[in-house]
């Protein structure tokens, strides 16, 4: 943008962060952008090109146009960027400015009324709902068709998976949404929802503005440490447990910010029955079974339904026929071998409660998944009050969402504590914090 205002023979020039520019590779300092700064409001600049670093904080008044060349349906950040216009005379701005909107699709951006509403007390307007584009299924990103394909490669331990009926470890449906990254970069996202998640993600969903509020999170992009501090208290809420296959703590952070953004839960786009039927592996493994083909007869039968040209759901899904021809062969030695497939493969190791009343809940969730969800589910019950609410032990804070309260020891670990429902309570998060640091 700076090259083509130059060639047009318009005086202008580009900040960026100090940290090397992810777009255009370039590292400058801060003494750069001060300069440059500075040669703005002298006038040796005309324009001034910048990624969300001139959002707040610098005072700019002569400034009486702004070119809005990225979108965003915040209405805070909306408010920073106009800002850098509207000072009006008395801060020593202009007494008019312009702004320039460039926006695909205006429905499902800012909802622009009356200027005048910017400086009304808060400047809390109202966004318009994003409507999002509905996606096709064989749009799906390949990152999610690799993942997918990952878990039936036999280079690592699927064992606990292979257990599960194949059609519960085919996507019940994905949530798809993207996001604008800080540096302006569109990023594209697909969570897939599989039959053992479903139950969390629901829920997780429903929390999402109580998690929010709990967090007093409002910013459009949130630090990283708060991220993953909000993650681990979605996991400890949600998705604690055995679950085949297993959430992603990545998925759950895409949608962390997306939802920063947008205030608004991700489009969730179901897969039909008829389609989730051709990836039934155990299926097709039934009907070779049942039709005891021999060799050659059972893979002229492979053939045709991965070759067919009506459908390419078993390509979409498998991407490879080698992936493919694994788990049909793991379905077919299950229906030969039904009680002593996976003897061997058992941990011979075992826990007793006793050893794994001495370890803290996320250690005895890599042990006894559902022992720790037990545990979880057990504090969060007894300490319902008459209302049938949540209520923290320690301040009397009442809510209906487990999203504001953590799992505490009553007596510490390290003053001898167990982890038995007997010693845990539950804490809201400013009062276990308090505790921690006491």
């Amino acid at each position: 943008m700076t090259a083509l205002f130059k060639k047009a023979g318009i005086s202008a020039d580009f900040i960026v962060s100090s940290v090397k520019d992810a777009i255009t590779g370039v590292t400058i300092s801060r003494e750069d952008n001060q300069r440059k700064l500075n040669e703005y409001r002298d006038g040796k600049l005309q324009v001034l090109i910048n990624v969300n670093i001139l959002t707040e904080g610098v005072d700019l008044p002569q400034t009486k146009t702004v070119f809005l060349a990225r979108p965003t349906v915040s209405s805070i950040l909306m408010t920073q960027m106009v800002g850098r216009a509207l000072r009006g005379t008395a801060a020593g701005g202009t007494s008019s400015a312009y702004i320039v909107s460039f926006i695909d699709h205006w429905n499902e951006n800012i909802a622009w009324i009356n200027p005048e509403s910017l400086f009304e007390g808060s400047n809390d307007f109202r966004d318009t709902k994003t409507e999002q584009t509905k996606h096709d299924l064989r749009m799906i990103a390949i990152s999610k068709i690799e993942e997918f394909a990952s878990i039936l490669d036999d280079s690592v331990d699927t064992s606990a998976l292979e257990k599960v009926p194949f059609e519960q470890r085919i996507p019940i449906g994905m949530y798809a949404f993207s996001y604008l990254e800080e540096n302006g970069m569109d990023h594209a996202y697909q969570v897939m929802v599989y039959n053992s998640t479903q139950e969390a993600y629901k829920q997780f969903m429903d929390s999402l503005p109580s998690l929010f509020a709990s967090f007093e999170a409002t910013e459009e992009y949130l630090r990283d440490e708060e991220l993953e501090e909000m993650e681990r208290q979605c996991r400890d809420s949600f998705f604690c447990g055995e679950l085949v296959p297993p959430y992603e703590p990545k998925d759950v952070l895409n949608i962390l910010k997306y939802y920063a953004q947008y205030e608004a839960i991700p489009q969730f786009y179901t897969f039909a029955e008829l389609d989730r039927s051709k990836l039934n592996v155990t299926a097709i493994a039934q009907h070779i079974w049942d039709e005891d083909m021999g060799q050659r007869k059972k893979s002229e039968y492979i053939d045709s339904i991965w070759d067919s040209g009506d459908d390419t759901m078993l390509k979409l899904f498998f991407g490879r026929k080698l992936y493919f021809l694994r788990q049909l062969d793991i379905e077919l030695m299950k229906l030969s071998h039904s009680s002593d497939l996976y003897e061997d493969r058992e941990s011979n190791v075992k826990y007793g409660t006793r050893a794994l009343e001495n370890l803290p809940l996320h250690e005895i969730g890599k042990i006894d998944p559902m022992l720790e969800k037990q545990l979880r589910d057990q504090t969060f019950e007894k300490s319902r009050n008459k209302q049938g609410l949540y209520e923290c032990a320690r301040c009397g804070k009442t809510d209906q969402s487990r999203i504001y309260f953590q799992v505490d020891h009553i007596v510490p670990m390290n003053g001898g504590g167990k982890s038995v429902a007997e010693n845990l309570q539950i804490l809201c998060r400013q009062c276990n914090g308090m505790k921690g640091d006491n």
